[in-house]
């Protein structure tokens, strides 16, 4: 098998005939892949992978190229999806092969962290990890109360590629600064599901939904959260839905918050080795990039006067943070003694989860095993506290 990156003259007629094929019941059709999943997309053709037998694409591993905020910081993430081999190549390995090459090059790629959604007890042999929960947030329909607002939105038909590249991007990214675990905008140019999700334009916000069975599904919004729910309440009582689902709401925005004010059901999905996985690709990078980060949470802190060394070890190599006076820079880890810390951290795979804020850190470092020595016990909370992280339905790979 030759291990190759695809090219889009070369093989975009083929990937998306061969996402039809294994995803039938998730894509639908061929128009999906193709103008929606890998066109007007993120998807990122040098790093994503193909394996060829004899001439045929027989397997896919594939990237896309999306920036994750973690607090104030952005970090560049490889969301891995539609990993697919053919029926007459299964069991042969062959898929391990194409995604080991893809995930060993995402470093050089440029990446800093990888995200998928994983089928279980798979992927940890790539240093992926169970990463956040999957919520999703329940009203009944008629237990929401009708608002004395007065509000009118504007129904968009149409892919409405225009707004979700250009107005709504712009929204959603106001919307969502500084929530972890959301994406910056524009990621898909496209509403991939234009016969299941509407777009519903307001004043300074927005509302993509549609029914699902006997439920209206909320897939994307940004704007006044009452109004958000209002629309949501009118077009499931003119789909006649008795719920309204709220899909991964971060629990951090402006609208997670006010739905804890609000008669709710929470549905929490956690996934023993599968679902949401992650994994750090560059380390050293990867802290960079959150210092200013780290820095603001430790200026804010009753230690924002500390100083001293802490040292995190991942699964290959460990980083050494310098903090002065609520200032965090990575420095050079020579393993001598001007690097000699006075906390460390040794989480292995599982320090990506620090990194997210997926939970109470003193209870992930308890699930995960992960040691703490020195200071690391006092600075653990406050450098990586709870982030409730959650990535948007719209943004899903």
């Amino acid at each position: 098998m030759d291990l190759i990156a695809p090219a889009p003259a070369d093989h975009l007629d083929t990937l998306t005939d061969l996402f039809a094929r294994t995803f039938s019941t998730y894509w639908g059709q061929v128009e999906f892949a193709r103008e929606g999943y890998i066109g007007h997309s993120p998807y990122d053709w040098k790093a994503s992978r193909i394996g060829v037998v004899d001439g045929e694409v027989a397997t896919h591993f594939g990237v896309w190229d999306f920036s994750m905020r973690i607090g104030v910081s952005v970090v560049r993430v490889a969301g891995i999806g539609a990993v697919a081999t053919l029926a007459p190549h299964r069991k042969k390995g062959l898929m391990e092969r194409t995604a080991r090459d893809s995930v060993e090059g995402m470093s050089a790629a440029g990446y800093d962290l990888s995200l998928l959604f994983g089928i279980p007890n798979y992927y940890q042999r790539f240093g992926y990890v169970c990463a956040f929960d999957e919520i999703r947030t329940v009203l009944k329909t008629k237990d929401v109360k009708a608002t004395d607002l007065a509000i009118s939105y504007e129904e968009i038909t149409g892919r409405a590629s225009d707004l979700v590249a250009g107005q709504l991007a712009e929204l959603s990214n106001r919307e969502n600064e500084g929530v972890t675990g959301t994406y910056v905008r524009p990621t898909y140019l496209t509403n991939r599901m234009p016969e299941k999700f509407t777009v519903y334009r307001f004043a300074d916000g927005y509302v993509v939904g549609g029914a699902d069975g006997e439920s209206y599904q909320v897939a994307d919004c940004a704007g006044d959260p009452e109004t958000i729910v209002e629309i949501a309440r009118r077009r499931a009582c003119a789909e006649v839905c008795p719920e309204i689902e709220f899909v991964f709401v971060p629990p951090r925005s402006r609208l997670g918050e006010y739905l804890q004010t609000l008669t709710h059901r929470k549905v929490v999905d956690r996934h023993a080795g599968g679902g949401p996985m992650m994994k750090i690709v560059n380390l050293r990078r990867t802290f960079e990039k959150i210092a200013p980060e780290l820095a603001r949470r430790l200026a804010a802190s009753p230690l924002r006067g500390y100083r001293g060394r802490l040292a995190l070890e991942g699964d290959r190599d460990r980083v050494v943070l310098d903090l002065i006076d609520g200032r965090v820079e990575v420095i050079r880890d020579a393993g001598g003694d001007e690097a000699l810390p006075d906390g460390r951290i040794a989480a292995g795979a599982d320090l990506v989860r620090l990194v997210t804020g997926d939970g109470d850190p003193v209870r992930v470092c308890r699930q995960a095993g992960i040691e703490l020595s020195g200071d690391a016990g006092d600075l653990l909370p406050v450098l990586f506290p709870d982030q409730e992280p959650s990535t948007i339905l719209w943004d899903r790979f």
